[in-house]
C-alpha cells in the first residue's frame, strides 16, 4: 500500500502506512493483526473486515 501511495502521489495514504510499518510488524508477531483489513490508510489498522467470498474460499484450510 505505500508503494501504491507513491504510485498514485496520495500524501495521505504515504502518512498512513508508515506507523502501520512500525507496527504492524510486531502486532503480526504477536498475531493481533485483523482478518480482512484492506491495509488502506482509510481503514483503522486493528478493524476486522469480512472476507470476500473468493478470498475465503483461497485462505480456507481445506483448500490447501
Amino acid at each position: 500500500m505505500l508503494r501504491f501511495g507513491f504510485r498514485v502521489k496520495d500524501f495521505r495514504e504515504i502518512l498512513g502506512q508508515l506507523p502501520r510499518l512500525v507496527f504492524g510488524g510486531v502486532k503480526s508477531f504477536v498475531g493481533q493483526v485483523p482478518i480482512g483489513n484492506t491495509g488502506g490508510a482509510n481503514v483503522p489498522a486493528l478493524r476486522s473486515m469480512p472476507l470476500p467470498d473468493d478470498v475465503a474460499i483461497i485462505l480456507s484450510p481445506t483448500n490447501a
